[in-house]
């Protein structure tokens, strides 16, 4: 029994552990744009590849437009696509994938297949999880608000990690984030309603692709255009609208609607994540448990 004890236990404390990884964990890793339900918009782009489980709506619009190759460029769906002028991938070369669609001068000449590459209600679980987890994490870098300006200063070489509120991130003119090369930055945000406008995002060592807002209490968010926030905006409880202008980073969300301009900058930062205890281990402890009883009826035995 102590051999399969201390097997138990040391599957237990392996699965409580916390681990860190790079870029974002599950489906949404590649993607530029990753939304559980509808993504509406027109005249304009979308550099990377682009996911919605809803249905997804375009005019005068590109897909992975900086993406070649038709395995490289896609464009998926959970439900209807309806696009006219435009199409998916560098060349128009990409591929669609969606149960139904209905283009007009929309081209993709990789052809259009059956959704079977993601798994949207189990994403929208995982991200949402994600968020959660995230915004618990203890705030250690420093934010003060000065002269208009919301100013977020790093630790070191590590995760910097900042708790920062709506009336902060909305009322100020510009965001300054000082961090060190390499570091990784996020960013928690309390509150709904936000909005990116007025002034801009300042980086100061730390780049855009290790930049992570993270909105784990919104339910709805703007992207006026006006402000480009230079990093990844992680909203899966949000509805998502934007005006004129940029986002350089990825867009996670329950939906999006809007012009923003969307560029490919792929988050390439570390954080932690909890590994949860898979079901297999659950299993295996009960045949434990089992065999532990076992051995037991069989001591009771040999005493009598």
């Amino acid at each position: 029994m102590r051999f399969t004890t201390t097997i138990l236990t040391t599957l237990l404390l392996g699965a409580s552990v916390t681990t860190a990884h790079a870029a974002l964990i599950g489906p949404a890793a590649d993607y530029n744009v990753f939304v559980f339900g509808n993504f509406t918009s027109s005249n304009s782009d979308t550099e990377g590849n682009l996911a919605a489980g809803g249905n997804v709506n375009l005019t005068n619009y590109a897909v992975a437009s900086k993406i070649p190759g038709q395995d490289g460029g896609r464009l998926v769906a959970g439900g209807h696509v309806t696009a006219t002028n435009g199409g998916v991938g560098d060349g128009q070369n990409g591929r669609i994938y969606a149960d139904s669609t209905n283009l007009t001068n929309f081209t993709a000449t990789g052809g259009v297949q059956p959704q079977t590459l993601v798994d949207f209600a189990a994403a929208e679980s995982l991200y949402k999880g994600l968020s959660t987890s995230l915004a618990a994490l203890t705030a250690n870098g420093t934010t003060n608000v000065e002269w208009g300006s919301l100013n977020l200063t790093g630790t070191g070489s590590g995760l910097s990690v900042f708790s920062v509120t709506a009336d902060q991130l909305t009322n100020t003119n510009s965001v300054n984030i000082t961090a060190d090369a390499g570091s990784t930055v996020l960013i928690n945000v309390s509150g709904s309603g936000q909005i990116f406008q007025n002034g801009q995002v300042f980086l100061n060592g730390i780049s855009k692709h290790n930049v992570l807002y993270n909105f784990s209490e919104a339910t709805d968010l703007h992207l006026a255009g006006s402000k480009n926030p230079y990093g990844t905006i992680l909203a899966p409880f949000a509805d998502v609208t934007g005006g004129w202008g940029a986002l350089d980073g990825q867009l996670i969300a329950q939906s999006f609607d809007g012009n923003i301009e969307m560029h490919n900058v792929l988050f390439e930062g570390t954080l932690p994540s909890p590994v949860p205890l898979p079901a297999a281990v659950w299993l295996f402890g009960s045949a434990l448990g089992m065999m532990g009883g076992i051995a037991i009826k069989r001591r009771q035995r040999r005493s009598t």
